[in-house]
């Protein structure tokens, strides 16, 4: 500014009048001169109606520990000394509701006499501790599915896992620590390892995201290792029969990504380096059927049912040269009640598009490896006018085969593509009742690596386990009334029921054992909890009977969930793809901040 004063001196006095922090940057609306850290337990003792059950509010807070002033602190995009920017303290606030284990932020200015100003950190935790469960009624209780970990070790927001996870044909025992403040900075460190049906297991790496929407730069490293069965439903009756593929997975990754312009539009450009191998541990002979779904009883695998999946043995594997373009037009909006029961969300409004293109190094790694170009497309939008929200997604992703010296393959395949579709309904004063609606798609063709949808599940036609009618196409309608009951202690949890009805129908396309389901349908009701009140997260009971013939047909399906089975809280990637994808690489996956 010494240059502009003195080519325009008369307007030299107005910018003596602004004040500047400890930098010399002239503050348009003053300094921050101090920032309070106000971090609540679970439950405000002041606010408890019910003086009886005081005792038992003040026992879980002193079980609990809080989470640290410092931790929040370095989450923080401002300090002492900064300029006053409402910005960055609204960015701020949403940072902090990302966060599992904190039920609500409110971070807000104190303007003082001398014309600087004083922000408030105003935190509440939650929970950390989360079980889940998933099970099903058929002579007697059998559990599916059992896991264990802790979102908030020592309130320095360390999540650390030790767990026996098993869900048919994936067990896995080991333990994971991850860290979102590595060495007090701004680097996630994540670590885990154990082992599976088949071997060990190991991951780990470092990321440095994007921080809110005024960060930067962001960068990944990140590897892994594993050994596990790849697990093929055959046939669609109940228990069907389980075809089991011993593979071994290698991957690494560095990348990295830089954005330019302002918030509410911003470009990404990026780039970087992955490699990943994959190998069948051993084609046909140390194949495993797991008859009706019996997987500690294992047999060997005939010629005839080893033949379908022959196809899906040869991987895109290799080393590849990644560019990242993207450009995210988002701005914010807050809602309640959407996914929580009287929770805010902070819901992103407008458009994002992300596109990453990878190129195979066969000149330097010799040419016994394909040579093939992946696309990965990303398009996601969101709205939210008046007592409606909604989100859409489409993701698109696959490969153009140049050369393959193992097979004579060429052109585009491994082609995966999903569509989402969320409807969220408020007409109602209070928002004490929701209406979601959800379209989901997904799909793959001409797909060389193993790959199998199915049509039941918790995100599916929850009716049905998740290993019922499988397929290679699938679309999944679901239909659920939330209702917050505010009873019986208001104060205490948000409590609240579900009614649901799902439909969708397979389409078998040329995945082994694939067959067309026609439309199946389900209805359902449920049990939703959130602690304390005002959380972000929900504990869910729901009973789901299958529709077959017109009517309830069989056994219920049982399922405890300490998280929301659908909508934006649980995210729009689907879970079957995910473990097909070739690249998990694009500038989507460091914008906004992500947990994990």
């Amino acid at each position: 500014m010494s240059l502009f004063r003195r080519l325009f001196p008369l307007l030299s006095v107005a910018f003596a009048a602004l004040p500047t922090n400890a930098w010399g940057q002239e503050c348009q609306a003053g300094t921050i001169s101090h920032v309070f850290i106000d971090n609540h337990s679970i439950f405000d003792l002041d606010e408890i109606s019910v003086e009886s059950l005081e005792w038992a509010y003040a026992l879980a807070n002193r079980l609990h520990i809080r989470t640290r002033a410092g931790f929040i602190r370095r989450e923080l995009l401002f300090g002492v000394g900064d300029c006053y920017q409402p910005f960055l303290l609204q960015d701020s606030e949403r940072i902090l509701r990302r966060l599992p284990f904190i039920s609500n932020a409110d971070v807000y200015g104190l303007e003082q006499a001398d014309g600087s100003w004083h922000v408030v950190v105003d935190t509440n935790d939650e929970w950390s501790t989360r079980p889940e469960v998933t099970a099903e009624f058929e002579n007697g209780l059998r559990i599916r599915r059992a896991s264990l970990s802790e979102l908030n070790f020592l309130g320095r927001g360390v999540e650390l896992s030790a767990f026996y996870s098993q869900d048919k044909a994936s067990r896995q025992v080991g333990g994971a620590v991850f860290s979102p403040q590595f060495l007090g900075t701004e680097t996630d460190v994540q670590i885990g390892g154990g082992q599976t049906r088949v071997g060990p297991f190991v991951r780990g790496g470092f990321t440095y995201p994007f921080h809110g929407e005024v960060g930067r730069t962001a960068w990944r490293v990140y590897g892994s290792r594993l050994e596990d069965y790849f697990d093929f439903t055959v046939g669609s009756e109940k228990d069907p029969d389980h075809l089991l593929m011993p593979l071994r997975e290698a991957k690494l990754e560095l990348t990295y990504a830089h954005r330019f312009g302002e918030p509410g539009s911003l470009t990404v450009l990026g780039g970087g380096i992955s490699r990943e191998v994959v190998t069948v541990l051993g084609y046909p002979e140390d194949l495993r059927l797991a008859p009706g779904g019996d997987f500690g009883n294992l047999a060997p695998v005939d010629a005839a049912l080893a033949d379908p999946i022959r196809d899906q043995t040869f991987f895109a594997s290799g080393t590849r040269l990644n560019l990242l373009f993207g450009q995210r037009n988002i701005r914010f909006t807050q809602r309640q009640g959407l996914d929580a029961l009287q929770g805010i969300a902070d819901v992103e409004v407008g458009t994002e598009v992300s596109l990453t293109l990878s190129r195979t190094l066969v000149a330097a790694f010799g040419g016994d490896v394909p040579d093939d170009l992946n696309a990965r497309f990303r398009f996601y939008a969101g709205a939210a006018p008046g007592d409606f929200t909604v989100i859409s997604r489409v993701a698109l992703e696959g490969r153009q085969i140049f050369f393959d010296p193992n097979a004579e393959r060429s052109g585009w395949r491994d082609l995966l593509g999903e569509a989402d579709l969320l409807l969220y309904w408020q007409p109602w004063e209070g928002r004490g009742h929701t209406l979601l609606g959800r379209f989901a798609a997904a799909g793959g063709w001409t797909v060389d690596r193993p790959f199998q949808l199915t049509l039941g599940g918790r995100s599916g036609v929850r009716g049905y386990q998740d290993d019922r009618f499988p397929g290679a196409r699938r679309i999944v309608l679901n239909l659920e009334d939330r209702l917050y009951l505010g009873w019986p202690a208001p104060d205490l949890v948000d409590f609240g029921l579900t009614f649901f009805v799902d439909a969708g129908h397979i389409w078998a396309g040329d995945v082994p054992f694939g067959a067309d389901s026609g439309w199946k349908g389900t209805v359902g009701a449920g049990l939703r909890l959130g602690l304390p009140a005002g959380s972000q997260s929900v504990g869910r009971l729901d009973v789901a009977w299958p529709l077959d013939g017109g009517g309830l047909s069989s056994a219920p399906v049982l399922r405890i969930s300490f998280q929301e089975v659908l909508g934006l809280r649980r995210g729009l990637d689907d879970e079957q793809l995910q473990r097909t994808r070739l690249m998990d690489v694009g500038p989507d996956r460091f914008s906004p901040r992500r947990w994990r």
